[in-house]
């Protein structure tokens, strides 16, 4: 390549990969810390930059100080100072006398907008990167010259990084087809560096394990993501999210849900809304006897009674499942269930239970700042459960994933709660002032004993 780079064996393989040029390869690479992945990308930009005159080549990161900052000075160190025409740190930018362009930028910047035409493009941390930023913006510059991709990265914490299924979803397509498709993938361990002391990557990676981080050693040194890629709410953290119950202030309005089904137990969730708009799920039930035998729905219509009574609330919006509610039960006098619960003093209307309103509500209440507006009282264990293990559909298998087509579903596994959120969520309370109508209240009754009726 350039300069004295001797690049060891598993790096010779992704090189391989990579020719000939402006072929349309797609190259993709999750490896571990320290593999050398970013030295392949720099390597192979430049010697392009070079043998193609003309080129036009960009260095992607999420974000531009990151794209800078990971690979602005080793590409310097690597293109011969005889090559170079001008060079721009303030712009990103290296100009050779064969007029190739290498030029960095970040996913959120606005050249992004700019029309063009490209010859090779390299994705850094691209698990991390908008997907749209691919398939609207890079991919047709790379149509006029069957330019060529190069997607690098380690796994990133996916608590604290959100994860494009999409991407992830052709980096298994890729390690599926195994060379004999349009995208091949690689995945390399930090072992495979022989440069590196393998004795301190032991080290490390029992350091992870003895604290109770395997996943983090797995997708550290090993670049293999775990089930944790596939959460549907990769934000949602229990010291942050959760709170220790207390007792609900009376004028915040309250609701809740349920989520019925003929062959599992019926689940109900509690929440309210406190003035400032932030929703607090205090009370989950599932409605199972102590035998195991899961409630009728009078059962629990009576359950759900007794404890909102006991503790003195008033529920203003009740939300059922509106599949469920029109189910007929052969057994109990041919009513459905929202029936049922209706003539056992419980009336319920139906949810709406479209997903995507829920999700991007739930994900923005997630990461609002300063402060999320999301709360889980730590007494719903079922809940917390369930917001911690929900997964994308797309990570299941190649034929279900085929069955059900390419649109992103969460699993429909272990989702009761979830469930009930959505419809809680969905129907978009409001907070009620409950002295406010009372003041109207007894004003309407006193217009109507003195016969004001207009």
């Amino acid at each position: 390549m350039i300069i004295d780079y001797s690049p060891h064996k598993a790096q010779r393989v992704i090189h391989r990969a990579l020719k000939p040029y402006l072929s349309s390869k797609i190259v993709m690479a999750i490896c571990g810390r320290q593999f050398g992945k970013t030295e392949i990308a720099i390597q192979e930009i430049v010697k392009r930059a070079i043998e193609q005159p003309g080129a036009r080549i960009w260095y992607v990161a999420p974000t531009k100080d990151q794209a800078y900052r990971i690979a602005w000075r080793r590409m310097l160190q690597v293109v011969p100072k005889s090559e170079i025409r001008k060079k721009r740190e303030d712009l990103h930018y290296i100009e050779l006398f064969n007029d190739s362009l290498i030029e960095f930028y970040g996913t959120q910047d606005p050249y992004f907008l700019l029309g063009t035409t490209l010859h090779f493009v390299v994705f850094d941390e691209f698990p991390a990167v908008r997907f749209s930023v691919w398939v609207d913006t890079v991919r047709p510059m790379l149509l006029r010259f069957h330019g060529d991709a190069f997607f690098i990265g380690t796994v990133p914490d996916p608590k604290e990084t959100p994860i494009t299924i999409k991407f992830l979803d052709m980096y298994e397509q890729g390690l599926r087809q195994r060379g004999a498709g349009e995208i091949e993938s690689f995945n390399f361990s930090s072992f495979e560096n022989p440069y590196l002391p393998k004795e301190g990557i032991r080290k490390q990676i029992k350091d992870l394990e003895r604290s109770g981080r395997a996943k983090d050693a797995k997708r550290l040194y090993y670049g293999k993501y775990t089930r944790e890629y596939g959460l549907v709410f990769p934000k949602f953290n229990y010291d942050r999210h959760t709170v220790e119950p207390f007792e609900v202030p009376r004028d915040w309005t309250r609701a809740m849900a349920t989520d019925p089904h003929p062959q599992k137990p019926i689940y109900a969730l509690w929440a309210a809304l406190d003035a400032r708009g932030d929703i607090w799920f205090y009370r989950e039930k599932e409605f199972t006897l102590p035998e195991g035998r899961p409630q009728t729905v009078q059962e629990a219509a009576f359950e759900i009674l007794v404890i909102e009574n006991e503790a003195k609330e008033r529920i203003l919006d009740r939300r059922l499942d509106p599949t469920f509610a029109k189910v007929k039960q052969a057994i109990i006098g041919q009513k459905s269930v929202k029936d049922l619960f209706r003539d056992n003093g419980v009336l319920f209307r139906d949810a709406d239970r479209a997903f995507l309103p829920f999700f991007n509500q739930m994900t923005d209440r997630l990461v609002d700042l300063p402060d999320p507006t999301v709360h889980i009282f730590r007494t719903c264990p079922g809940f917390i459960r369930q917001m911690e293990n929900w997964m994308w559909e797309p990570w299941a298998s190649p034929r279900a994933r085929a069955d059900k087509g390419v649109k992103n579903k969460p699993k429909a596994v272990d989702d009761d709660y979830l469930d009930c959120a959505k419809y809680i969520m969905n129907a978009n309370l409001r907070q009620i002032d409950l002295g406010e109508i009372r003041d109207f209240h007894n004003t309407l009754i006193k217009r109507w004993e003195n016969r004001q009726y207009l």
